[in-house]
């Protein structure tokens, strides 16, 4: 909703030239459809548009030239289609190979290691309202240990909600939720679409991450070698959370959640931040630690491709 207020506020004022960065990042298809659409009709009104997006979907439905740009220099360009469809230069090509609808992980088409009387969290005929608003209804889940779940449905239709209602952060207004004793305290990590929220402001990172190692017993070098799995180097440790990119950010979330050895981890848009080679490095790393510990993970997404790569089973809201 921030980002389509942001692009009222842009473009009230009638202005020629638009510049808009990361515009999709956080949209269901229907509202990225839409603001194609007005980005294009900006286009017939006589206007200059810049997009500035990781999104190649977008790229493609909006069309034009396109720059291919990696540490801070041109690689490639071109029009969409040439330079989308017919790379040219090897890293235009691992970035559309990089895409979720290509991914070959052997977890791709994984089976779930679900038993039955594994479950973890257990949600029978949940509802959630705010005010008048009733955003879950009746809704039944069962999440047991190994399985990996997607969280799909327009923007609005309750996804966060019921992961926090799973996790215990938020409260129900009807039926009920059971959390086993193996997704106790400790054993349930939430990474947020926003990850800044969810780190201490004047802390260096290098210390709440070690607290986090402390505390749960990490083996010694584990936070190295999850930090060299996310492609971030041990130097920005030394920074506090307001002097690196949200997208180190997403990553070094990652990191944390998987310091834990969790039993279940609630991933909520948890890479919109990042470019597709970069996405795919640290899904990889995620889904492979679950999947190394036993554990279950409930992500949310609009990314159908993406949720088609990572999940064994869907739950469509809205």
């Amino acid at each position: 909703m921030a980002q389509r207020v942001a692009y009222a506020a842009a473009t009230f004022g009638g202005a020629p030239v638009l510049v808009v960065d990361e515009p999709s990042k956080g949209l269901d298809a229907v509202a990225v459809d839409r603001l194609a659409e007005l980005l294009l009709a900006h286009l017939e009104r006589g206007g200059l548009l810049l997009t500035i997006t990781h999104d190649l979907r977008l790229a493609r439905r909006l069309g034009g030239e396109v720059m291919v740009m990696r540490d801070a220099e041109v690689v490639e360009r071109g029009s969409v289609d040439d330079v989308l469809d017919r790379p040219s230069h090897d890293y235009s090509r691992r970035l559309v190979a990089a895409e979720p609808a290509r991914w070959r992980h052997p977890w791709v088409a994984g089976a779930s290691s679900y038993a039955e009387g594994t479950e973890l969290v257990v949600a029978d005929g949940v509802t959630k309202r705010y005010g008048e608003q009733v955003v879950l209804s009746a809704v039944n889940l069962r999440i047991g240990a190994g399985e990996r779940w997607s969280v799909s449905g327009p923007s609005g239709s309750g996804k966060s909600t019921l992961g926090n209602v799973l996790l215990g952060l938020t409260g129900i207004d009807g039926g009920a939720v059971r959390r086993t004793a193996e997704a106790g305290p400790g054993r349930c990590q939430k990474l947020y679409q926003d990850p800044a929220l969810s780190f201490p402001p004047a802390v260096s990172l290098g210390r709440a991450l070690g607290d986090v190692a402390r505390l749960h017993g990490a083996a010694p070098g584990r936070l190295e070698q999850l930090l060299d799995a996310v492609a971030l180097r041990p130097e920005l440790l030394e920074r506090r959370p307001g002097q690196v990119s949200g997208g180190e950010l997403q990553r070094l979330a990652v990191v944390r959640a998987m310091l834990t050895r969790p039993a279940l981890v609630l991933a909520d848009e948890a890479t919109s931040r990042l470019d597709l080679l970069t996405q795919e490095r640290t899904t990889a790393c995620l889904v492979e630690e679950v999947v190394q510990e036993g554990a279950a993970l409930l992500w949310i997404t609009h990314d159908a491709d993406l949720a088609a790569a990572v999940a064994h089973r869907d739950l469509p809201l809205g």
